[in-house]
């Protein structure tokens, strides 16, 4: 597959890189510093050329210029956002709102995932929303994960970024029917 990352250099994005690269996949990154600007539709429309699918690994004003360059491309886009627009696993309400999940210096960030979301729903690009568990942090490649829609996966409720990317790749090469996923990590079954 040809595969575009927006976010490339970034926590997510380089692992996603690697996860691709090392299944065989060419890659075509975009960063801060390949010279390119993924908020220039031109530009983004010439990196999309012919690619078979696309990963969002930002927040802000990328997702709407590459939903919309997407959308002529004709492909499909992973866009990894942030775990607030889930539902809490009590039914209570959104992660965003839980404290528990978003303490009061978190919530900004946790506001612009929601926003991220919002702009997909309102968009009619063949999109996919990632939204990875409360703890995403760097660690070890299982290859395994647990999947969910959209509520927040505990017991527990992390992954590392590692088995995250194993995820959107797993995604690009078979779609699942979901518009909205999350994942977490694998609990080893009780012995």
């Amino acid at each position: 597959m040809k595969i575009a990352v927006v976010g490339a250099s970034g926590m997510v994005g380089s692992r996603v890189v690697a996860e691709a690269e090392r299944r065989g996949h060419h890659v075509t990154g975009v960063s801060r510093g390949t010279g390119g600007d993924a908020t220039d539709r031109v530009f983004m429309d010439t990196v999309l050329s012919g690619v078979d699918g696309v990963v969002v690994a930002t927040t802000g004003t990328t997702t709407t210029t590459v939903l919309d360059a997407v959308l002529a491309a004709r492909t499909r886009v992973i866009v990894v956002g942030g775990a607030a627009p889930l539902r809490t696993p009590d039914g209570t309400g959104l992660v965003l709102d839980d404290t528990r999940y978003v303490p009061a210096h978190i919530r900004p960030v946790a506001e612009a995932s929601m926003r991220q979301l919002r702009e997909c729903e309102s968009h009619r690009a063949d999109w996919v929303y990632l939204s990875p568990p409360a703890l995403l942090e760097p660690g070890e490649r299982t290859g395994t994960y647990r999947r969910g829609t959209d509520v927040l996966l505990t017991g527990p409720s992390s992954i590392s970024v590692e088995d995250l990317a194993v995820a959107v790749l797993d995604e690009l090469e078979n779609p699942g029917e979901d518009r909205r996923f999350t994942v977490a990590t694998r609990v080893p079954a009780a012995g």
